[in-house]
């Protein structure tokens, strides 16, 4: 008779006999549909970012501008002090 090995009797649910052909590729291929929605949602995410943030340049761009002198009391007549 042979007597079991230590392993088998410290964990015996675990043996070297247990090999699940495939089981690898099984969790694999659960993991692939995931992944791929991840790396999708992750690429919208950025791209909403980005245009968020070109949308705020545009709010804000107006803000910068410097202020133009009020034009309206100008006249548009040509008189001698424009000519150099």
């Amino acid at each position: 008779m042979t007597t079991p090995s230590k392993d088998s009797q410290q964990f015996p649910a675990i043996s070297k006999d247990v090999n699940i052909p495939g089981a690898s590729n099984m969790v694999i291929s659960l993991m692939t549909g995931p992944f791929l929605v991840a790396l999708v949602g992750i690429r919208a995410c950025a791209d909403a970012l980005t245009q968020v943030g070109l949308a705020s340049e545009e709010v804000f761009r107006g803000e910068r501008l410097p202020n133009l002198q009020n034009v309206s009391g100008r006249s548009d007549h040509i008189d001698e002090t424009d000519i150099e």
